[in-house]
């Protein structure tokens, strides 16, 4: 199928027809095209993309996969990492800085590794959840603590840990209750990574430093049994503790159909698997508080002891024991490399982050990344997807296969799946604006707020000035809006004071890439 020598031909096809029929034609326009391999919708200086609520600097592009649409994110390492998301901004500084620099390093080794898993399948560098890091775009940041996390970015700016030439597997989570693990002892392997051994790490102020919880035996049976590690009944279950470097902690799985053996840390994901899934009513387990865990097995860092759970009060006649599983753990994550609670503790206790680094990391401390880390990444943002909505706050460029279709384009896009993406371009998309439904006589009281409300029959950047006589006494800023109806807000001040009674001049303005209209109406200041 062409996806390429078409493209042009398509677009300009349909711009063309918009061109010849402006005068005849309805001023709203949504045709779809398609299908394409790839549309990429590229930011103009300063603007802004949106995709399922959340701001996103660089381009978005998306593309089509099998099961779906996928949405991609080309950023540079910098916007990438203002918008990771892994601890609150409100913590000290240089545990902040400490979190950049393995964020960053964690990056880089991503990147070295090369695509794998659905970054191979997808088409994407690193993704945007958990699994990888969290990314969540602009929004974070642009909140007042974000400027303490931009601070800590641009303060370490292109600083990674590097071993041996390479960036570091810089691995972090939340919380170790007191000391991290080593790398083989809960990944197993026989080459341990020397930056990666267990280390103390007191002082850790999270709510899952220590975790405990029970449950029924019948329960547990259920679950592991829809992991195909139990046949019958669940007989007991047994978590055999090594030393740091001895290897992972196991756990024996005894049922009538024999034993299973599992790492902790294939048993946690296991349980995080099928918990919810069979007893969504008992995972994730309640905490002392009465919240809930946010995982059924927190960390690989756990023992599990059986014993029989016996009721307050006896009916009468009647006794009700029955078996359960008590499960006493430490810390959230996977407890390797740098505890994220171990740090704020560091930091509150006066270390810097090269400090908190070298300890969590065996001795590793920042210094430049130089090539080590590329200008771009592209962060996967979701796949699978159904239909695709993006929207700017100002001109975009519009890149389909490869080539440009439009240019300062405004408005917001939209995609299905279709044998490819399809692509549906904003209402009035490629003609220019008209305003219409102008009010006659607006008015407002002295001191209060004037709202016009209009309607601009293309997308367009639009803004309100306000004249007393001839001359200009306010000006909102020009605001990128779709077709349809738009409100404009005139505060009802003039430099600074409010507006005096009397008349005044609006002018609405609309401007787009193919024309410029403007409307006027007298409004009243009254007393």
């Amino acid at each position: 199928m062409d996806h390429t020598g078409g493209v042009v031909r398509r677009v300009l096809a349909v711009l063309t027809v918009l061109l010849v029929t402006i005068v005849v034609a309805p001023p709203a326009f949504a045709e779809t095209t398609g299908p394409y391999h790839s549309v990429t919708i590229e930011p103009g200086e300063g603007v802004t993309l949106t995709w399922n609520d959340h701001h996103y600097a660089g381009s978005l592009e998306v593309t089509a996969a099998s099961d779906g649409l996928v949405v991609l994110d080309r950023v540079g390492i910098d916007d990438y990492l203002l918008g990771i998301q892994e601890v609150p901004f409100s913590w000290p500084m240089e545990a902040l800085k400490a979190q950049v620099v393995a964020a960053r390093t964690y990056l880089a080794w991503t990147l070295t590794r090369g695509r794998a898993g659905a970054g191979a399948t997808y088409g994407f560098d690193i993704c945007a959840s958990s699994a990888c890091q969290v990314y969540g775009g602009l929004d974070q940041v642009a909140t007042a603590a974000g400027l303490r996390w931009e601070e800590a970015v641009m303060s370490t700016a292109g600083q990674i840990l590097v071993y041996d030439g390479a960036p570091a597997f810089a691995m972090y989570s939340s919380t170790t209750g007191g000391r991290t693990r080593s790398y083989e002892d809960v990944y197993g392997g026989r080459n341990p990574i020397p930056y990666l051994k267990a280390v103390p790490s007191p002082g850790e102020d999270s709510a899952f430093a220590d975790w405990q919880y029970e449950v029924r035996s019948g329960v547990l049976e259920d679950v592991l049994t829809a992991a195909d590690v139990v046949e019958g009944r669940l007989q007991t279950i047994t978590v055999h503790q090594t030393d740091d470097g001895g290897g992972p902690w196991t756990v024996d799985i005894e049922s009538d159909g024999g034993t299973t053996t599992l790492t902790t840390n294939e048993f946690r994901s296991l349980m995080n698997r099928w918990g919810p899934d069979v007893a969504p009513d008992v995972f994730p387990a309640t905490r002392p508080d009465g919240r809930a865990y946010p995982q059924t097995v927190l960390s690989p860092t756990f023992v599990i002891h059986k014993t029989w759970h016996f009721p307050d009060v006896f009916p009468s006649g009647h006794i009700d024991m029955y078996p359960v599983y008590v499960f006493e753990g430490h810390g959230w994550g996977h407890m390797v490399g740098m505890s994220q609670y171990g740090a704020k503790a560091m930091a509150g206790a006066g270390a810097d982050y090269r400090t908190i680094l070298s300890h969590y990391y065996s001795g590793l401390v920042p210094q430049a990344g130089g090539d080590l880390l590329p200008q771009t990444v592209v962060v996967g943002l979701g796949w699978g997807q159904g239909s695709v909505h993006i929207g700017a706050d100002g001109p975009v460029d519009i890149v389909v296969d490869g080539e440009q279709v439009a240019s300062g384009a405004l408005g917001s896009w939209d995609f299905a799946q279709g044998g490819g993406v399809m692509m549906t371009p904003p209402e009035g998309f490629g003609l220019p604006p008209t305003i219409g439904e102008v009010p006659e006589h607006p008015e407002a009281p002295a001191g209060r707020a004037m709202l016009v409300s209009v309607v601009v029959t293309a997308p367009s950047e639009v803004r309100l000035v306000v004249f007393r006589g001839a001359q200009m006494v306010q000006a909102t800023p020009w605001k990128a809006r779709e077709a349809g109806r738009v409100s404009l807000i005139w505060d009802g001040t003039v430099g600074g004071s409010n507006a005096p009674p009397g008349p005044y001049r609006l002018m609405i303005e609309a401007v787009n890439a193919e024309g410029r209209t403007t409307a006027f109406v007298t409004a009243l200041v009254t007393n």
